[in-house]
């Protein structure tokens, strides 16, 4: 079977729908505003639940409106690499702090949150035969649970310290209903668009 991957021409589009969703994310979630929500508010354990709940499920967001438009393989992972690309990189250039236990914007930070794209595009091709909402939302709760994952056993143990056995089923469960939620409101952002180029492919 021939694998629908994404043209040259469409790479700038995904990688900028990656760019924005970061640029996005780096203005609303300054130095500190997940750590205060996640703890001091919400009163959840660490570390993790910023990752869980807002980290994943916002570049999931991203990579999952890139793979539902082009409908094409590889555009979830531009989109994610477009994503942590610059997530790196704006925060030094205009003088944003964006350490942390996360250790948002070092090269470990880069890798995990390419991470979900890649994941998205692995969850999307085994679900052909779901339903697109249904394979969407699972894409999205399982490229949150790699992600996890992937902080819970690489990043935190080297920049902060490890995930307490005993918070891991929460954070999962976060983790999960984030990447569920994420991939519903991916689906219903890019239906209406989708229901257009069906009806245009048709004529």
């Amino acid at each position: 079977m021939k694998l629908n991957v994404v043209r040259l021409n469409e790479v700038p589009a995904c990688a900028a729908g990656g760019i924005i969703g970061a640029l996005v994310f780096l203005f609303a979630f300054p130095k500190g505003a997940i750590s205060t929500l996640m703890h001091a508010v919400l009163g959840l354990p660490g570390p993790g639940a910023g990752i869980a709940m807002v980290v994943g499920p916002f570049v999931i967001l991203v990579g999952l409106i890139a793979a539902l438009l082009t409908r094409r393989a590889g555009s979830a992972a531009i989109a994610g690499l477009a994503f942590a690309a610059t997530q790196a990189l704006v925060p030094g250039l205009l003088g944003m702090a964006s350490s942390g236990s996360g250790a948002l914007g070092s090269p470990l930070s880069i890798v995990g949150i390419a991470l979900p794209g890649v994941a998205v595009e692995a969850a999307l091709a085994l679900g052909k035969g779901v339903k697109s909402r249904w394979r969407s939302m699972v894409a999205g709760a399982l490229a949150n649970a790699v992600l996890l994952g992937f902080y819970g056993t690489v990043v935190f143990p080297r920049t902060y310290k490890p995930v307490a056995p005993r918070d891991v089923p929460l954070l999962m469960g976060l983790a999960l209903a984030g990447g569920l939620l994420s991939g519903y409101v991916a689906w219903v952002a890019c239906n209406p668009l989708l229901r257009t180029f069906a009806v245009k492919e048709r004529q």
